[in-house]
């Protein structure tokens, strides 16, 4: 063993084998080793400590030596940041704007990837998403709660409306289920991520839950990413229209499904599954207007879910226009029904002829009609009587041979969350379909608007279901008060002196805690915590309701689930819209589509221009590719970057990725928050934990800290002099937005301070707004061009020229404010 030792020492010091024969061999009786790592006495040096250190062995004070560097190593590797010299270097070596997800193309898959890329590119989508799944989940854990039978409920709910099962969702209606919203969900969450390299995914998870829930795959042919997105659009529509309509069966025919007398507490869980609104639906009003008689017709409402603008055979035109001559356009010979009766009542008060006397009745409807201020130019006539107007010729007079122009008019009445464009470039000239390459101008911005003629009775149908939802709430109400003499408790038996002890109970009952303002709840819950948080997400929603629902008091059942689809029974008032008047069926429809739609009182919906799907190519073949615009990446003044745009909620996917580390909650926020576990799922709770730790441990342990990804309220934008493009942003206060904790993990002895003034300064900071600069590639570059799983970061001048190409655009609604500022 000896012999291999000196070989290896030789080796190592490049000696020769020879020499080390010549040099003593230790013995362990005569050498002792030497022990390089004794202390020697120094009077610095304590003695106890000598002492301790000199009795250790050799091997002893290494492995002591290495804990304690490493113990030192780790503090220091953690405190550094916090010292006060510390100069703390900018938190990216790479900008987080740089890449996003792409997706691979398998064969001819850009169609569905630029269709899902410009899904993931709208913020009020993804706010849409967490509500929703969220209220759906609501609706689930009710649903196991009180043991309901799924199968059941869809059996009685198909019993009772037929038509469900002859729609081209009758697979869909069939279940309970909302797949496509989980799988665009998780789909939209995977896109929306932060992402520091390229990272390429494959649209077919998703394709293949629109393939389950048709029954049917994905042909080979070229697809069109309009229809698929159409598709999408629809099938989303119908998942809430049938989410909807689960909840209003349930909360009616609560009794029969429960097979028990429901409670209150049923009926107020019932109440707090909100459904939010689809935020693609828009609806249109088309409406003619005779030139010759200036009546109008009867109005028509047509629910889009994406608008198509054919494109016309020109060399260039514009967005704007093509909106326009959507709206409006002239048709001659137009058989109008007011202008001949009209016509005929005027020639029969001129004639005072002897009527025959089986045209005395016909003549005197007539007549009727024209008295009738309301007509329409389309009016709806008896066939006997619509017969006769067309064949009456009596002194020249002949109905047949009245025609007019009449002017028809198609207004957005319902101006959409999010407004997708497709311009259809599809040209026909009478043999062969080719496409349409004429130059279609568009800006990043947009304004639409209702009309003052609509704006003012559309608020009036919002009112009404405000008074009706009154009405309903003292019908469901409990009835324990009265104000009928003849009804109320007879006061001999209300005695106040009664003051009686019973025996004591061992069993203790833990059901019912009192709050502290005297109102006992269920498992020492407060309700009160979980309506404001309700409220709040209404608040923040755009397509919300102008009403605030804080002034509502707590109702047994929602009044939009009471509300029937038809009229008021026996009511004989008709209501009207631009001096046509609309049948009960359209103003109950009106009302639920406007009840928590948010009026413009200036009635100017601004728009902003999120994601453009490009096609190039022929008719029959290409390639799309879709421009995204980026989220908000910001910095606050101690270099730190937050994402200042929603995402998928992890606790609804399950799926967890922390490139971009969500904000801590507030410990106030979180403790009221707390209060109202009992009517969110257990998941949703410890996902805030988990949250808050992911946070805290990257921003201890990890060499590069992650993006903080937030979802502020009242952005206002900085518009300096100079420049068209706000750099500068301000946002809410920090502790309502969550930012207060995420400041305070950099500095650890302002976190531990920040406890005590959080307090007293809660009030001060109210009004307090942070003031925050946009990293500068997403004023330059502020789009990603996406070809499939190939991603280059593009201006905004880029996007606007792509004017030959542009196939499909997404514009989003947006309230955000403008503030101008002069720098001296």
């Amino acid at each position: 063993m000896s012999e291999i030792w000196n070989q290896l020492k030789c080796l190592i010091t490049n000696q020769d084998l020879n020499t080390i024969k010549h040099f003593p061999q230790p013995t362990t009786t005569t050498t002792q080793q030497i022990d390089c790592l004794s202390i020697l006495n120094y009077p610095f040096i304590p003695t106890l400590l000598l002492n301790y250190w000199n009795r250790k062995t050799y091997s002893e004070k290494k492995s002591l030596l290495l804990q304690i560097s490493l113990i030192l190593s780790i503090s220091l590797y953690i405190l550094t940041p916090s010292l006060p010299f510390y100069k703390q270097k900018p938190m990216f070596s790479k900008r987080p704007d740089k890449h996003t997800t792409g997706f691979i193309n398998l064969r001819n898959d850009c169609f569905a990837n630029s269709s899902l890329q410009a899904y993931s590119s709208v913020p009020s989508l993804t706010d849409y998403l967490n509500k929703f799944i969220a209220s759906y989940r609501q609706l689930v854990e009710f649903v196991k709660s009180n043991n309901i039978d799924i199968q059941e409920l869809i059996n009685l709910r198909l019993e009772l409306n037929k038509n469900l099962q002859n729609s081209k969702f009758k697979r869909s209606n069939s279940t309970f289920e909302v797949p496509l919203h989980m799988a665009m969900a998780s789909m939209v969450k995977k896109l929306q991520e932060t992402e520091m390299t390229t990272r390429t995914i494959s649209v077919w998870t998703f394709l293949h839950e629109l393939e389950n829930i048709f029954n049917a795959k994905m042909s080979r042919s070229q697809h069109d990413a309009h229809e698929l997105t159409q598709l999408i659009n629809e099938t989303l529509e119908n998942e809430n229209l049938k989410f909807k309509s689960f909840v209003r069966f349930i909360t009616l025919n609560l009794e029969t499904i429960l097979k028990r007398i429901p409670d209150p507490q049923d009926y107020a869980q019932l109440d707090k599954i909100v459904v939010p609104e689809f935020p693609f639906d828009g609806l249109i009003l088309s409406q003619m207007t005779c030139l010759t008689c200036h009546g109008v017709s009867q109005p028509n409402f047509t629910p889009f879910v994406i608008l198509t603008l054919p494109v016309p055979m020109t060399t260039t035109t514009n967005l704007e226009t093509l909106l326009e001559q959507n709206e409006s356009e002239q048709i001659e010979g137009y058989q109008c029904i007011k202008c001949r009766v009209s016509k005929i009542a005027m020639n029969e008060e001129h004639l005072k002829r002897q009527i025959p006397l089986e045209d005395v009745d016909y003549i005197n409807k007539i007549i009727g009609l024209n008295n009738n201020p309301n007509l329409c130019i389309n009016e709806d006539l008896p066939e006997d009587l619509e017969n006769f107007i067309k064949n009456y010729n009596v002194e020249g007079i002949d109905a047949s041979r009245i025609t007019s122009t009449v002017q028809k008019k198609s207004q957005i009445l319902k101006p959409p969350k999010i407004f997708g464009l497709h311009l259809s470039r599809s040209s026909f000239d009478g043999q062969v379909v080719t496409r349409n390459s004429c130059r279609v101008k568009f800006s990043d911005k947009m304004t639409l608007s209702i009309g003052k003629e609509y704006h003012d009775k559309l608020k009036q149908f919002q009112t009404m279901v405000q008074k009706e939802d009154e009405k309903l709430r003292e019908k469901y109400t409990s009835n324990v008060l009265t104000t009928d003499e003849n009804d109320m408790e007879d006061e001999d038996v209300q005695r106040e002196d009664i003051d009686e002890k019973g025996e004591e109970d061992d069993d203790e009952d833990d059901e019912d805690v009192t709050t502290d303002d005297g109102t006992a709840t269920e498992n020492g819950t407060d309700d009160l915590d979980d309506e404001t948080d309700e409220e709040e997400e209404e608040d923040d929603d755009d397509i919300s309701s102008v009403m605030s629902r804080e002034t509502e008091t707590q109702s047994v059942t929602t009044s939009s689930t009471i509300r029937p689809n038809s009229g008021p029974t026996g009511s004989s008032q008709e209501y009207s819209i631009n001096s046509a008047p609309i049948s009960h069926k359209q103003t109950d429809n009106l009302k639920e589509l406007f009840k928590r739609f948010k009026f413009n009182d200036n009635d100017l919906y601004k728009y902003r221009l999120r994601a453009v799907i490009k096609h190039m190519g022929s008719h029959t073949q290409g390639h799309y590719e879709c421009y995204k615009h980026k989220p908000l990446y910001v910095k606050d003044k101690n270099g730190n970057i937050f994402k200042l745009s929603p995402e998928i909620k992890d606790e609804l996917t399950g799926e967890i990725h922390c490139e971009a580390t969500p904000v801590e909650s507030n410990p106030a926020q979180s403790n009221a928050n707390n209060g109202s576990a009992t009517m969110r799922s257990s998941s949703s709770g410890s996902s805030e934990n988990d949250e808050g730790f992911r946070h805290k441990f990257s921003t201890m342990m990890g060499r590069r800290p992650s993006v903080f990804q937030a979802n502020p309220t009242g952005v206002e934008e900085i518009l300096s002099s100079g420049l068209q493009t706000p750099a500068e942003i301000l946002v809410d206060d920090p502790n309502q937005n969550n930012f207060e904790n995420a400041f305070a993990t950099h500095n650890f002895r302002d976190a531990f301070n920040g406890n005590k003034d959080t307090a007293t300064n809660k009030k001060q900071e109210e009004e307090k707004k942070v003031k925050m600069k946009k990293i500068p590639s997403i004023i330059s570059k502020p789009y990603w061009r996406i070809s499939d799983a190939t991603v280059t970061e593009v201006s905004k001048a880029s996007v606007l020229a792509e004017e030959t190409t542009v196939y499909m655009l997404y514009y989003e609604r947006v309230d955000r404010k403008q503030i101008k500022r002069h720098h001296g």
